[in-house]
């Protein structure tokens, strides 16, 4: 293993600026989704990874997306089967695999809930974005992404209307 330089005060501060900032437009979007939707965060991404799935996912696979132990995605897909926002069917091709699907009422949510996202994103996050950052930024993020194989890739599904 090659030795590391020590992480500096400047790459300390760019990190922190990271993590502060990110959690504070984030909650911008929670708040807002909260407020016109009733969704939360987690169950908005449950219906972002099954919007571009038109055969369902299993629980594991929505696991692994969304980066929740297995248990976690149980619990709250199980609310949002209650909530009428996904339904549960078996595989036909592997009748012990449950696949999770949005809803008629899980799209129209979640299509009111995306056009949200976009405008607080723009709002509170792309205003702040100046042209000439955005390659280096994206290229950034980009490579810290691409760290875990788990996580969606570009091009990100959005509804056509809402971009």
């Amino acid at each position: 293993m090659s030795e590391q330089a020590p992480l500096d005060r400047a790459q300390f501060g760019v990190w922190a600026d990271f993590v502060l900032g990110y959690t504070r437009v984030m909650h911008e979007v929670e708040k807002g989704l909260r407020a016109t939707t009733g969704l939360t965060w987690a169950q908005y991404d449950v219906l972002y990874n099954l919007n571009a799935q038109n055969d369902g996912l299993s629980v594991g696979d929505l696991s692994r997306t969304l980066l929740y132990s297995s248990g976690s995605a149980s619990n709250l897909i199980r609310g949002m089967v209650t909530a009428g926002l996904v339904e549960r069917s078996r595989s036909q091709s592997d009748g012990r695999v449950a696949l999770i699907s949005v809803t008629r009422e899980g799209i129209r949510l979640f299509d009111r809930a995306t056009a949200l996202v976009l405008q607080t994103v723009r709002d509170e996050f792309a205003v702040e974005l100046v042209a000439d950052e955005m390659p280096a930024v994206a290229a950034f993020l980009s490579r810290l992404r691409a760290r875990d194989p788990n996580l969606r890739r570009p091009p990100y599904d959005l509804p056509a209307g809402l971009l």
